[in-house]
């Protein structure tokens, strides 16, 4: 609660300063002037009250709907994080007939050292005959080393036994070291329409790992120590040193969302097959394949009440690929899947995410009837390993959690959102972000 506290407290401060400050000064005397009783409000505080008390205004082709958040967190794998982000929102096209483009940025650094920028897009073009998006990631990271499968041992690190404890609040055991990596993603597909809301197109992925360092790795101990890193590397080929992964794809969408950002109603389907030859500069050659489905109910017909349901599969088809490219919970577009776990707790050569959510209206103003709203969600998460002989649906962890929505644009329909979730293993989180996790 105090964590939601904070970062309400900071969005407010940082998209009103001015309030802030003057609050600041009434206490700093026991009355106030004379000269201030009748002056009228900060400038801030009247375009503040004028934005959720007058109607909205029309949208408008190319008018950028912006809101930047100061990043905040901490965590036992990254220590003490700070940054920058935005959101953003506009109309590539004629607001009759072009559904609104979103795109997301961020830049944060931690105490640790470490690195995080992105750029993520989903953009439609006039009239919605392209569809372009954008996956754009630079970091100096680290993750833990998770086995592959998603089997009750999956939290072991190494052959000494070393166990990551994934609640987040407790102190790790002194054995256990992260897996330390700089990544680069890029990542750009580009669709065609071909007939009413289906699409069809191509795509470009690299992932890219350099300066690996595996810390808890120890070969030269009087019980060598390996990881499941180092093991993954040897019984496959790989480098422990870094990897490649850069293919192509084939693309297949069929949307009827009324929105991309908060939905109403509408099915998102999306199947991408993916090749990635040595020819390209992969590491061994390699195909995946993604299918995902979305779906979204509106109980009351008033978008009061908003039942949605999300699902994707993410399967190794043929060859290997690098240990940090396995099929993970959290590698979607916008790393929102399976809040309650940290991204890449779960990893396989075949992997299936699901989610149930449901949305609800709160309370607003006249002219801005959709201020406030809440969410409620349960998710599960399931992962196969062949060579462990881990079959998909032998395991599952499923993760539950709620937060507030707060509607930051009427015209982009575009929520600030805070949830907080609980998975097994005692792993939970605080999650804030611009726009609804699908």
């Amino acid at each position: 609660m105090m964590r939601s506290l904070l970062w309400i407290f900071i969005f407010l401060s940082c998209r009103f300063p001015s309030a802030a400050q003057d609050a600041l000064t009434l206490m700093e005397h026991d009355t106030i002037p004379p000269e201030r009783i009748d002056s009228p409000p900060p400038k801030k505080i009247n375009k503040f009250w004028k934005m959720i008390t007058q109607p909205a205004k029309p949208p408008q082709k190319g008018k950028l709907y912006a809101f930047p958040v100061p990043l905040l967190s901490a965590s036992p794998t990254v220590g003490f994080l700070y940054g920058l982000g935005a959101g953003g929102s506009c109309y590539a096209g004629d607001p009759t007939d072009t559904r609104i483009s979103s795109a997301q940025m961020g830049f944060a650094y931690t105490i640790k050292k470490q690195v995080y920028t992105n750029f993520k897009s989903s953009i439609y073009l006039d009239r919605d005959d392209w569809i372009l998006y954008g996956d754009w990631r630079f970091l100096m990271s680290s993750v833990p080393g998770f086995a592959v499968g998603s089997g009750i041992y999956g939290d072991r690190l190494a052959s000494n036994g070393a166990e990551y404890n994934d609640n987040p609040y407790a102190k790790q055991a002194a054995n256990v070291s992260l897996l330390y990596y700089d990544y680069l993603r890029l990542y750009e597909t580009v669709l065609r329409r071909v007939i009413d809301k289906f699409y069809m197109g191509l795509a470009y992925h690299l992932d890219y790992y350099t300066n690996m360092q595996d810390k808890e790795l120890n070969l030269g101990a009087t019980a060598p120590v390996t990881t499941n890193y180092y093991n993954y590397n040897v019984k496959y080929g790989f480098s422990q040193g870094g990897s490649m992964l850069s293919g192509v794809s084939v693309n297949a969408i069929y949307d009827t969302r009324d929105n991309q950002n908060n939905p109403y109603a509408g099915r998102y389907a999306y199947v991408s097959y993916r090749y990635n030859p040595v020819f390209l500069g992969s590491n061994e050659n390699s195909s995946t394949i993604w299918i995902e489905y979305r779906d979204y109910a509106d109980i009351t017909h008033n978008h009061y009440n908003i039942l949605a349901f999300w699902v994707y599969g993410n399967f190794v088809t043929s060859g290997a690929v690098p240990f940090l490219d396995l099929p993970s919970c959290g590698n979607d577009q916008f790393g929102r899947s399976a809040e309650g776990y940290i991204n890449g707790r779960f990893k396989g050569e075949t992997l299936v995410f699901g989610e149930v959510e449901y949305r609800r209206h709160l309370f607003g103003v006249k002219n801005f009837p959709d201020l406030f709203g809440v969410a409620v969600f349960a998710n599960m998460t399931t992962a196969g390993a062949k060579e462990d002989n881990i079959r998909l649906f032998q395991y599952v962890a499923p993760a539950f959690g709620g937060g507030l929505r707060i509607n930051i644009s009427r015209v982009a329909r575009s929520n600030l959102c805070i949830d907080y979730a609980v998975g097994f293993y005692g792993s939970q989180g605080l999650y804030v972000r611009f726009n609804e996790a699908f």
